[in-house]
C-alpha cells in the first residue's frame, strides 16, 4: 500500500510540475480547420473533463457507440505531455492491416502521432492504467475538406 501511495505521489508531483511550466488550456474548436495535433489536444482536454460528448467530436463514428467505455468513472485526471511527429510506420500498419485496410480511406488523408500522457485512475481498470503512457493515435479525414478525427489508438 505504501508503494502505491509513493507512486501516486510521484505521478501527482510530475503533473503539477508540468502544469507549473505553462501548459495552457486548449481552446475548443468546432470547425473543420483544426489540424490533427489540435484534435489530439482537444481529445485529452475533453477526456480530462470527463466530457463524453466532447470526446465524440474528436473521434470517428465507430468509437461513438453507447457501449464504448472510456473509463471516465474511475478517471481522476489525464494530461497530455507531448505529441511526436507524423509516424509513417504506424500509418503504413494502419493502411496495410489495420482499420485503414477496410474503410477505404485515401492514404493522403491519414496521419499518426505518438503521444505521451500521464493519467491517474481511482482504481486499476485495464486497459486504463495510471502513470505515464505512450500510444499511437491515427487520425483520418474523409476528404481534404473534412475534419480530422481519431480513428485508431494503440500502444506506442
Amino acid at each position: 500500500m505504501k508503494k502505491i501511495l509513493v507512486i501516486l505521489g510521484l505521478i501527482s508531483l510530475f503533473v503539477f510540475t508540468l502544469m507549473r511550466f505553462g501548459f495552457e488550456s486548449v481552446p475548443i474548436y468546432t470547425n473543420n480547420s483544426l489540424q490533427p495535433k489540435q484534435v489530439i489536444e482537444n481529445y485529452f482536454k475533453f477526456y480530462n473533463e470527463k466530457n463524453r460528448q466532447g470526446l465524440s467530436t474528436t473521434l470517428t463514428k465507430w468509437h461513438d457507440q453507447s457501449n464504448v467505455d472510456f473509463g471516465l468513472d474511475n478517471l481522476i485526471f489525464i494530461k497530455l505531455v507531448s505529441i511526436g511527429n507524423n509516424d509513417m510506420t504506424t500509418v503504413n500498419a494502419y493502411l496495410g492491416c489495420g482499420h485503414g485496410s477496410v474503410n477505404g480511406v485515401n492514404p493522403s488523408n491519414v496521419v499518426a502521432y505518438k503521444v505521451t500522457y500521464v493519467s491517474l485512475y481511482s482504481k486499476w481498470a485495464s486497459p486504463w492504467p495510471s502513470g505515464i503512457q505512450t500510444e499511437s493515435l491515427t487520425l483520418i479525414r474523409e476528404s481534404d475538406n473534412a475534419p480530422w478525427l481519431i480513428d485508431d489508438m494503440g500502444q506506442g
